[in-house]
């Protein structure tokens, strides 16, 4: 099973420790000017899900090897491309770009 179909049954059935094991030790999120820690993209996803996030509902798989998986969304005016590094089949390193729709 590809890691977007994984992480899509993880979402749609939101479970943290599921969700945790997916990611590689050395796993970071670059955000903008930061980067963010495994625990602290966990814990900032499960308190999203827990308030109804629903971007799994809306996200389509653009390109997936095993690699590199890329997923595209659209949220307000915006289309949200996030573009995840895979090492030993794991999530090891997130990227997302928000760009205004043309």
């Amino acid at each position: 099973m590809t890691v977007s179909k994984r992480i899509n049954e993880i979402f749609h059935n939101w479970d943290k420790e599921a969700f945790r094991a997916m990611h590689h030790p050395d796993y970071m999120f670059i955000r903008e000017f930061e980067m963010v820690t495994v625990n602290d993209h966990i814990e900032t996803l499960d308190q999203a899900m827990k308030d109804g996030y629903d971007v799994h509902k809306r996200w389509t798989t653009i390109h997936e090897n095993d690699y590199v998986s890329e997923l595209r969304w659209e949220e307000g005016n915006e289309v949200v491309t996030h573009v995840s590094l895979l090492k030993e089949g794991l999530l090891w390193r997130g990227f997302v770009n928000r760009a205004e729709k043309i």
